[in-house]
């Protein structure tokens, strides 16, 4: 299974500017728990299958978690990840609060399809490792970085 991200904002003026250089090392630590959801193994007969993430915002009173959209045809399971939205004053405690937000989402599929969430908050807390020690790096998009 691999795991990807998505952005997708819906109400005006209500997004957060989550870069390349945040969501690519996110990616690629959660892909090395090498994770899978049973439930998906057993529908699609294979692990080699996609989970995605979109990101969105509210100020709307949502669950975290929407999903699953499944498409059995492409092999892509898709869950969307509410974060309420919120104004912050530097860079860094946005960021922090967007990701622990999603690793709280990512967990809850985790548990919800009886997936051992062990490894996803460390994947989480080693990213905001790095960004605490260079957070410009991680407030612009990169161009070498897209894959």
């Amino acid at each position: 299974m691999k795991i990807d991200f998505l952005q997708l904002y819906a109400e005006v003026e209500v997004n957060y500017d989550i870069t390349n250089t945040v969501l690519k090392p996110l990616r690629i630590n959660l892909n090395k728990l090498n994770k899978t959801l049973p439930h998906y193994d057993k529908l699609f007969k294979t692990t080699d299958y996609e989970l995605v993430f979109t990101i969105s915002a509210t100020q709307e009173n949502k669950n975290l978690v929407y999903g699953p959209t499944t498409s059995s045809k492409n092999k892509v399971v898709y869950f969307t990840i509410f974060i309420p939205y919120k104004t912050f004053n530097s860079f860094t405690q946005q960021i922090y609060y967007i990701l622990d937000t999603l690793a709280e989402g990512i967990i809850f599929v985790f548990n919800k399809y009886k997936t051992d969430p062990s490894g996803v908050k460390e994947a989480f807390e080693t990213l905001k490792t790095l960004i605490a020690k260079d957070p410009e790096r991680y407030q612009k998009w990169l161009k070498d970085l897209e894959d």
